[in-house]
């Protein structure tokens, strides 16, 4: 068995960034020492991940070179996808970008891995609105969908972009992963009541309400600010 000194605070867990990508290795069987950890401590822990990291750079998610160790204790403040995989000797906490996920077609073939389920919701329309037209927003009141409503689910947690103005529907419950990166087609029904949000701030709701159907196109009938 391989002996790692560490520090007490390190609790034998080792972090390494790569690019936005994040990944925290728990090393449970290694005893803890009074030294400090160092680089050479760190790039034995993250040979033992060695499976992972061959996995990951073979589906073109991150290069198994490019991980670097971040001498600190405690959590990296992680944003991205989650998921965790253990080996043999080690687990790990792993977090990638959203975008770099969005580039795939399909569910990258990582054995071990189990992603985790996400707060998600469904972009269903987007307005930009003037502060008029803001202003004018009262409950009972209308505002038409320039385009019949569709459903593109997301992370909560994936930037927003543009235009501003955004309808959405969120589920009550995270959703699997696959099914927010559109790898899987079980796309469960979506919510009946949806929020107007303001992308630059998503946790913030303007107003909400639910979709009618107006003329021969869609409102969005709003119940409260």
């Amino acid at each position: 068995m391989s002996f790692i000194p560490q520090a007490l605070t390190q609790a034998s867990t080792w972090h390494y960034l790569c690019g936005q990508a994040r990944l925290c290795i728990s090393a449970d069987d290694f005893e803890t020492g009074d030294l400090v950890s160092c680089a050479a401590e760190a790039a034995v822990v993250l040979d033992l991940a060695g499976e992972l990291l061959d996995a990951l750079a073979a589906a073109g998610l991150v290069s198994a070179a490019d991980w670097q160790w971040v001498a600190q204790s405690g959590a990296i403040s992680v944003s991205g996808a989650q998921a965790s995989w253990r080996g043999a000797e080690v687990q790990a906490q792993l977090s990638l970008p959203w975008a770099t996920l969005r580039a795939l077609g399909k569910a990258p073939e990582v054995p071990g891995l189990q992603w985790h389920a996400t707060p998600a919701e469904c972009v269903l329309a987007h307005w930009r609105l003037a502060e008029e037209e803001l202003a004018a927003l009262e409950p009972g009141g209308l505002l038409l969908l320039e385009a019949p409503a569709t459903c593109q689910p997301r992370a909560r947690a994936e930037a927003a972009g543009e235009p501003p103005w955004q309808l959405v529907a969120r589920w009550e419950q995270p959703l699997p992963l696959e099914v927010v990166m559109g790898w899987s087609d079980a796309l469960p029904a979506v919510p009946m009541h949806c929020q107007l949000i303001d992308a630059s701030r998503p946790e913030v709701t303007r107003a909400r309400g639910r979709l009618i159907p107006w003329g021969t196109g869609q409102a969005l009938r709003i119940d409260s600010l």
